[in-house]
């Protein structure tokens, strides 16, 4: 059943992204900064990985008493990475 929609029409295609070796810290101040709840980790133009706010309040509640300046979003964030072409239709991606 197709809806007629195009995922590229509903996409955010102005996402924010670090690189895998920013620390925790960092990464969650960018995101406040740019007002948004996840950070798609980039390297060499490639999509390593993803980490939401979920991703950092984890590692908050599992990795207490460590320095989140010294943990780095790599070592907690999403890696098995599934995508879509924008051109496919909305009941796809669902």
């Amino acid at each position: 059943m197709t809806i007629g929609i195009k995922v590229g029409d509903v996409m955010t295609r102005n996402f924010v992204s670090v690189k895998p070796d920013t620390s925790v810290l960092n990464a969650a101040k960018e995101m406040i900064k740019k007002r948004v709840g996840s950070l798609i980790l980039k390297e060499n133009q490639t999509m390593t990985g993803l980490i939401t706010e979920r991703d950092i309040i984890w590692a908050i509640t599992k990795k207490t008493g460590r320095d989140f300046k010294e943990i780095k979003v790599k070592d907690i964030s999403v890696k098995k990475i599934i995508s879509i072409k924008p051109s496919a239709d909305l009941s796809e991606a669902l």
